[in-house]
């Protein structure tokens, strides 16, 4: 008997490096597999912050709790004509308009923008000081605010504050208000001029040009991307209209895909396969998605993610509504590192109902 009770006592191998890799690994899809699909914006509380009035859908702090980690996404609505104002080291940042109408100053140059618009901070080894301005106080001034975690930590991105909101009425954090010299001399520190000719001499001056060519791209780029200025298009899913594309080679940043998919009243959404990882914040309308045949109801103020699985989700949404239903859309651009397929393909697996009509009238 002493000698089956030390036997039980006994313990197992321990496990090597290698196969705590594993185990770490099998952890994070184990987690994926368990996080949200959707977030409902009735449950996310509005928050009075030093920096303005909004709600923290996915930060740091709960990644663990989601099935699409490492988005830093919030909603914020500023009524007064100016929030606090902080700064963006790095950049990378996206701000759509949900409402009113405003501009930002970031660096002294004056972005304006209204409902409809996108905004896009470059990634630049300078400094964004940057603060938002109400065209019209005391009326709602909303901004679906994005950023991607991957990308910025890359960028050693960080923000400091410069002055807090007028509705602020806590204490100061002298811990958040960073000193001048936040971004070190060595960011404005330049080199000798590279002579570049038509081809470039090997394959480091290969970078260089590359390097001049975005240099001169981000020169001439847009920081707004206007509504107005986008036309729709009928495709396969849907009724799209893209803001941020990977043929796009006139905005200032294109790491973070962006466009609108609106859905009339009654219809659908075509059926698409995909990796996951794409985010949609219901700007209007109400209706319900199928994941992999699992049904989200949704409502404005909602966030939908499709979730990161081995072999992909297929995804359908529809309008259950009277009126037309408008997702803002977003997803990290890996395609141009990883390929359009990834790990999971990407295949569309029915067209959405005004794509058939328009291949019909064209046809």
């Amino acid at each position: 008997m002493q000698r089956e009770l030390e036997r039980l006592k006994e313990k197992g191998p321990e496990l090597d490096i290698y196969d705590l890799n594993y185990k770490w690994m099998m952890d994070r899809t184990k987690e994926r597999s368990a996080g949200k699909v959707l977030i409902k914006g009735e449950e996310v509380p509005w928050k009075q912050s030093r920096h303005g009035y909004g709600k923290q859908y996915m930060n740091g702090m709960n990644w663990h709790e989601m099935s699409v980690p490492g988005w830093m996404i919030s909603v914020t609505n500023q009524r007064v004509l100016q929030r606090g104002m902080h700064t963006h080291k790095g950049g990378g940042r996206m701000l759509y308009v949900l409402d009113g109408r405003g501009y930002t100053v970031n660096n002294d140059v004056r972005l304006d923008w209204e409902r409809g618009d996108l905004e896009i901070l470059p990634v630049t080894p300078f400094e964004n000081k940057h603060g938002h301005y109400n065209l019209d106080p005391g009326h709602d001034c909303g901004m679906f605010v994005i950023g991607y975690w991957p990308f910025m930590g890359i960028v050693a991105y960080e923000t400091r504050q410069l002055t807090d909101s007028p509705d602020w009425k806590g204490p100061r954090n002298d811990e958040v208000y960073r000193p001048d010299d936040f971004v070190p001399e060595a960011a404005a520190l330049k080199g000798y001029e590279v002579k570049l000719g038509r081809k470039p001499a090997d394959l480091l001056d290969d970078l260089f040009l590359r390097r001049n060519r975005w240099r001169q791209q981000i020169a001439n780029a847009r920081w707004v991307v206007k509504e107005t200025q986008q036309p729709q298009e009928t495709n396969r899913m849907g009724i799209y209209r893209w803001y941020v594309h990977p043929a796009f080679t006139d905005v200032v940043a294109r790491h973070i895909l962006f466009w609108t998919h609106e859905i009339p009243p009654g219809s659908r959404s075509g059926v698409q396969k995909h990796q996951g990882g794409r985010l949609n914040y219901v700007v209007q309308g109400r209706g319900h998605s199928l994941l992999d045949d699992k049904r989200y109801d949704w409502e404005p103020g909602d966030l939908l993610m499709l979730p990161i699985k081995t072999g992909g989700v297929l995804v359908q949404h529809f309008n259950d509504g009277d009126e037309t239903v408008r997702l803002a859309v977003c997803e990290p651009n890996w395609y141009d590192i990883l390929g359009v397929d990834m790990a999971a393909g990407f295949e569309q697996i029915e067209d959405c109902p005004e794509y058939k009509a328009l291949k019909k009238a064209r046809a």
